[in-house]
């Protein structure tokens, strides 16, 4: 069923992706023209709901209306603790009530006669339900290319490393009330690394040529950042490290430019911003715009009209400067960043060195803070050939297409697996100099390989010919053919070799057979 869709939902915004017949995957651009979607909510007073752009433009005048980074309030209530909530809540425009663990939006009607007074109207919304409704517009925009009125769209949705696992059963609720066929979720940076299709050009290599990339994924949102570390062998991804949530993220760098213009405004008028919350609400919304302008422009211009008291405030913005006010944010993100991965490198000593690193969030698009990350890891090759904030939806997109049964929902982010510790040899007799690689360190069991072993000149006894060592470590096995003579062609043994592993006890115990093609 074609096409199937990429969903990246976060605290700030949304992204949808599509996968056509011939593997293609492509954003999907909304009304606007934007490739990304806000993350906004706005409440009219009756039964009708705005989302994305429109709503997040209205907020500044009617915040009580208003639902915005909603996403980190989808996790079960038990999760919830007190500091996590007030610290979500700060960004939240309207009333939430932390006992019913729902959404209150309040709307005003003006009374008919003077001597009558106002009627206040509310309507409460759960986190699940704020998300049901953001979901809907983008399967607006899925049913541009999915015109199956029968079948619901397939999707993969993408959810952040440090989210419990209930949160994943949340989000798909969500996803399937709002009209998707959800066949799978999958972590945030996993998403971002099959984007890349990192590893991918391993499986065109021989065995013996096969090394281990490391991958390091970034991530900078609207809220929060976050850091993990992959293991990328045999087409297999394997989650090392996660290290996250750190307050870090784009409101930390929209903060300095806020504080700088409520400074200038200050200084030039003798008027104070902080007194005004409307004030506020205005300059936050020109500096976010602000911010995003300048990531590919040098420079742009800032004017907020009315901004107090009637008056207009107007400045030139270069990027330098900017660059200048957000400097410490930087520093500080490099300094978390550095500490969490080599904390990962003493944990996992064979973490040299990093090969890849992923950009993912709105917030790594700004140019000096990818100069940064290149600073601090200059041996490792960064991509930035995708937007940061569409990498996670595209490659949801391309897992899409990888799951042989989409209709199976798969609500595990990862899976477990066994993995071979050390390379695994054979040869034949005792001459090990002709040793054959079976399996390189970090391949996925069970497995079976094909190998042409040299015989060695031990002697024609059927035992000394049935007799093959295996070598991992410092381990060794000794392994013959079950009851069989083996037969060579130039001198060569042509072996299939199999290898599983049993639990017996909680101990994982390798498994080897041998059988003469």
């Amino acid at each position: 069923m074609w096409p199937r869709f990429g969903i990246k939902i976060g605290n700030s915004t949304l992204c949808i992706a599509y996968v056509r017949a011939d593997g293609k995957a492509e954003v999907i651009a909304n009304k606007q023209g934007d490739r990304v979607s806000q993350a906004c909510l706005l409440w009219n007073g009756d039964t009708e709901i705005e989302c994305g752009l429109t709503a997040k433009q209205k907020m500044a005048t009617r915040p009580k209306q208003a639902v915005a980074h909603s996403f980190q309030l989808l996790q079960p209530k038990e999760s919830l603790s007190e500091d996590k909530l007030s610290n979500a809540l700060k960004e939240v425009p309207c009333e939430y009530d932390k006992e019913t663990f729902v959404f209150r939006m309040e709307h005003t009607i003006p009374a008919d006669k003077e001597d009558q007074d106002d009627k206040i109207v509310t309507k409460e919304l759960s986190a699940v339900e704020v998300t049901e409704q953001l979901l809907r517009a983008e399967l607006e925009l899925a049913r541009q290319y999915h015109t199956d009125t029968d079948h619901a769209p397939i999707a993969v949705l993408s959810i952040p490393s440090y989210y419990p696992p209930q949160a994943v059963k949340l989000l798909s609720d969500a996803a399937k009330s709002a009209g998707f066929n959800v066949a799978q979720v999958i972590a945030e940076p996993t998403a971002a690394v099959l984007c890349y299709k990192i590893g991918e050009e391993q499986l065109e290599k021989p065995l013996e040529k096969l090394e281990r990339q490391h991958v390091l994924t970034i991530k900078c949102g609207g809220l929060y950042s976050d850091f993990a570390l992959y293991a990328v062998q045999n087409g297999y991804l394997m989650e090392l490290a996660t290290f996250g949530p750190f307050s870090i993220g784009g409101r930390q760098f929209t903060e300095a430019l806020v504080q700088f213009i409520c400074e200038e405004f200050k200084r030039k008028y003798k008027l104070d911003p902080h007194e005004s919350r409307r004030s506020l609400a205005k300059i936050r919304t020109a500096a976010a715009n602000c911010k995003h302008i300048l990531t590919t422009l040098p420079s742009t211009q800032l004017y907020i009209d009315s901004l107090m008291d009637g008056v207009d405030y107007n400045a030139q913005m270069s990027r330098a400067r900017f660059e200048s006010l957000i400097q410490p944010v930087i520093n500080n993100l490099i300094q978390q960043l550095g500490e969490c991965v080599e904390r990962a490198q003493q944990d996992h000593p064979e973490l040299k060195r990093i090969d890849d690193i992923v950009l993912l969030g709105a917030t790594m698009q700004i140019p000096k803070l990818q100069a940064a990350v290149a600073a601090r890891f200059p041996d490792a090759k960064l991509h930035t050939s995708h937007s940061a904030d569409e990498v996670v939806a595209i490659g949801c997109a391309r897992q899409a297409v990888y799951l042989l049964d989409p209709q199976q929902a798969q609500l595990q982010k990862a899976d477990d697996c066994v993995l071979v510790e050390d390379d695994l040899y054979i040869w034949h007799g005792n001459d090990e100099s002709n040793a054959k690689l079976v399996l390189s360190k970090g391949s996925i069991l069970p497995a079976k390989i094909k190998v042409s072993l040299p015989q060695s000149g031990e002697g024609d006894a059927i035992d000394a010919l049935a007799s093959f060592k295996l070598r991992t470590g410092q381990s060794e096995i000794l392994a013959h053919l079950p009851d069989t003579t083996p037969t060579t062609d130039d001198g060569l043994f042509q072996l299939e070799v199999e290898v599983d592993w049993d639990d017996k006890d909680g101990n994982i115990v390798p498994l080897v057979r041998l059988r003469c093609m």
